[in-house]
């Protein structure tokens, strides 16, 4: 039987990773929604990790038989199963995905010893993020803000606030602040706001347009000065900057 290693190395679109001398990280996607896991490996890939992903706890815990993975990227609710139990079984960090709201759901995965938590939907980008930290860091750890000058983006409680005051944004800003955020100042196009931002084959151009347009609004009426922050650049999308701050 081949190892963890072999398979996820040998997984599709792998054999295009750019080489490097440090060893890749191998990351595990456990997620039902079989459409929502290949976008979710597909990003994680793109970052060089030797990532795989599976559909339930059984083909998990089948496919690390010989060898556990770095990360687990894993839905909270599995059959007969959980991220957490499963976690446990691999012995290995993981990052729970939930479609539970509010503080109280997130602070008891946390509790449970959860190393991270995501609710759904998120931007792929904020994902992305949140596992080159976990791993970057090797232990128990979680990148709790982003910030760029005073706005501060509290990425564990989705808040957002600037100098110190809360700008309240709905779930779909949020993910397109991080996705505008991670890094500042990068240009981003219509569709990699979309893949980063909307769940998979969701919106088109003229949705990513109207929410940077609201976006926008909140973040002047905020404080934040013309624009928000947010730069149109023609013919290429959108960007961050920290010179309109």
């Amino acid at each position: 039987m081949q190892t963890t290693e072999q398979i996820l190395s040998s997984a599709p679109g792998n054999s295009q990773l750019p080489s490097t001398s440090q060893t890749p990280s191998r990351v595990l996607v456990v997620e039902p929604h079989p459409t929502l896991r290949t976008v979710l490996v597909q990003r994680l890939r793109q970052d060089g990790h030797l990532a795989a992903a599976v559909g339930s706890a059984i083909e998990a815990v089948d496919l690390c038989r010989e060898q556990s993975p770095d990360l687990l990227v894993s839905a909270e609710i599995l059959e007969q199963n959980s991220a957490m139990r499963l976690a446990q079984q691999l012995g290995c960090s993981v990052i729970v995905l939930t479609a539970r709201s509010g503080v109280e759901a997130l602070v008891s995965l946390l509790d449970e010893g959860a190393d991270d938590v995501l609710r759904k939907p998120f931007g792929l980008e904020e994902l992305a993020a949140r596992c080159r930290t976990l791993l970057k860091r090797g232990r128990i750890g979680l990148q709790e803000k982003v910030a760029v000058g005073p706005l501060e983006v509290h990425l564990l409680l989705r808040q957002v606030t600037l100098s110190e005051k809360p700008v309240e944004l709905s779930p779909r800003e949020f993910a397109l602040l991080c996705a505008l955020l991670m890094p500042p100042g990068m240009v981003r196009s219509r569709q990699e706001l979309l893949r980063l931002a909307w769940p998979p084959f969701s919106g088109g151009p003229r949705s990513v347009d109207t929410q940077v347009l609201t976006l926008r609004r909140k973040l002047e009426q905020a404080g934040l000065g013309e624009g928000g922050g947010i730069t149109t650049v023609r013919q290429q999308g959108y960007r961050f900057s920290i010179d309109n701050i």
